[in-house]
């Protein structure tokens, strides 16, 4: 959906929000309620931005790596690069990429993401230019690079994530609840 908006400063209604919805999938963890990064043009609005309920963190972390897994779109992989270097539950976000996968029935191999990452190459980059400003130079290299230092733990599954990672087909149902009841801290 791609809805027009109109305002003091656009007159002309020819603005575009891109707004884009899955409903897919369910949440794992509980959505949390997230104050907006403060903005330049907030001190202009005639209401105060509010509050808004979002994934919390490494539940969006874990769609990134899922999607980066999928896809080859390299806004999936300039995410996950911005959020590498912050500290992360790492025990859960893999848990998180495991679920998520084997709901979407496809199996996780954490060596595979890894020389997707390395290799860089069947990402999208230009796919970038719309999405960052245009003097921003992208450094595929380096943003390879981040990722593969950073999510390297991807690659420590315990032996129930691993024996779920190995089943595209769905058959590991009583495993993958018990992997989602029993979350790390």
């Amino acid at each position: 959906m791609n809805p027009a908006y109109r305002h003091q400063w656009n007159q002309s209604g020819q603005s575009e929000i891109r707004l884009q919805i899955s409903r897919r999938e369910t949440q794992t963890l509980e959505a949390q309620v997230r104050v907006q990064c403060e903005q330049s043009y907030f001190s202009q609005l005639p209401f105060a931005p509010r509050a808004i309920q979002a994934l919390a963190l490494e539940e969006i972390i874990a769609e990134k790596i899922r999607a980066c897994y999928q896809r080859s779109k390299a806004r999936d992989i300039y995410d996950l690069r911005t959020f590498a270097t912050r500290p992360l539950n790492q025990a859960l976000v893999r848990r998180l990429v495991i679920l998520k996968l084997w709901q979407t029935r496809d199996a996780f191999d954490p060596d595979r993401l890894m020389a997707k990452f390395r290799d860089g190459g069947d990402f999208d980059w230009d796919d970038l230019g719309q999405l960052v400003r245009k003097t921003e130079r992208i450094n595929a290299r380096e943003v390879t690079a981040t990722c593969i230092t950073n999510f390297a733990f991807l690659a420590g599954l315990s032996e129930d994530e691993a024996r779920l990672a190995r089943d595209p087909h769905g058959r590991e149902h009583a495993l993958w609840e018990h992997l989602r009841t029993e979350l790390p801290g």
